[in-house]
């Protein structure tokens, strides 16, 4: 009997063991323990470089998301929504909004800039977007809106974010959604929780003063 009690003991602790070994893997060494988490730690672990796709902005003009990734001086805020969503992409919109304006007031005009991704190109349209842009005082020459040109490039762009969307049956998306970091090395370095740009701020801030001090 105690050998069979010390078998199966010896078995459930393996099964134990496999299991934290399993739930470490998806949580980058327990580091996280959400999906938002995980990403923002792999990120800060690991940044990402940006692809060559091909954007459409609001004034119709083409660009490539990489033109975002060359190392420089300044560093981008980005967040994805869809411009119909009347839930979590208003907190990403006013989250920016709040930004531009903290921008504007410290004088940063030079050093940071803000993104708007839509991944539902079929709707948000150079014209949409322009629109959309007036409706939230959107400085042009700090804040942009654009989207993939070509439909087939939607599938890249969300996997570089880590941007899962599900259709909700009403003509709409549920997905998730993040304050997203390009950094001066002009990589994909940072996720910030959406209604939290403060902190992301913070963080830039606090990151500029280190770099002036050196």
């Amino acid at each position: 009997m105690k050998s069979a009690y010390g078998r199966s003991s010896l078995a459930l602790v393996g099964i134990l063991c496999l299991g934290l070994l399993a739930f470490a893997g998806v949580t980058s060494g327990f580091a996280a323990v959400t999906a938002d988490s995980v990403r923002r730690v792999q990120l800060e672990r690991a940044p990402r470089t940006l692809p060559p796709l091909e954007l459409v902005d609001a004034d119709g003009g083409v660009l490539p998301l990489s033109s975002y990734g060359t190392p420089a001086p300044k560093v981008t805020f980005v967040t994805l929504v869809y411009l119909q969503c009347q839930s979590i992409c208003r907190t990403s919109v006013a989250g920016q909004s709040w930004m531009q304006h903290a921008i504007q007031s410290r004088g940063l005009e030079g050093k940071v800039q803000l993104l708007t991704l839509s991944f539902d190109p079929a709707n948000d349209t150079p014209d949409v977007m322009a629109d959309y842009a007036r409706r939230m005082g959107a400085a042009p020459e700090l804040w942009q809106f654009a989207t993939v040109r070509d439909q087939a490039d939607l599938p890249a762009l969300l996997k570089l974010f880590d941007i899962i969307i599900l259709p909700d049956g009403l003509g709409g998306y549920s997905h998730n959604a993040a304050l997203f970091l390009i950094d001066e090395t002009g990589r994909l370095s940072k996720a910030y929780d959406i209604d939290r740009p403060d902190l992301a701020m913070a963080d830039y801030l606090a990151a500029a003063r280190v770099e002036t001090r050196r």
